[in-house]
């Protein structure tokens, strides 16, 4: 598959709210995460575990994507912006932020996150 076909078939799943299917499917098993923090997370199931911990605690309300932006022969951009609600508060808060992500083999081998 080409850049643009992955990075299509990434967004489009995203749109569809099927985010954890993409982790499944496009991510690499060797993937590695790295947070607004720098926090590094590596392995398909250890950041499908991360991700399923971050909503745990959250109702997920929406989610608008943008893209994808394409960089070079091997990455591109997502623009996230979504809804949650902790359940501890109740109360909805934005969240926005930028993925860049790093295609090798037919694969997303690494993902970063920008706020």
């Amino acid at each position: 598959m080409s850049l643009q076909t992955i990075a299509a078939k990434f967004v489009e799943m995203c749109k569809q709210g099927q985010n954890f299917d993409v982790m499944r499917t496009l991510y690499s098993p060797d993937i590695v995460s790295v947070e607004p923090t720098g926090a590094e997370t590596a392995g398909q199931q250890q950041v499908i575990d991360k991700s399923a911990a971050w909503i745990a605690d959250k109702s997920f309300d929406s989610q608008t994507v943008a893209g994808p932006f394409i960089c070079g022969p091997d990455q591109f951009a997502v623009h996230f912006v979504q809804k949650v609600t902790p359940k501890a508060t109740g109360q909805q808060e934005t969240r926005e932020e930028i993925g860049v992500y790093t295609v090798r083999a037919d694969k997303i081998t690494r993902e970063q996150f920008f706020v």
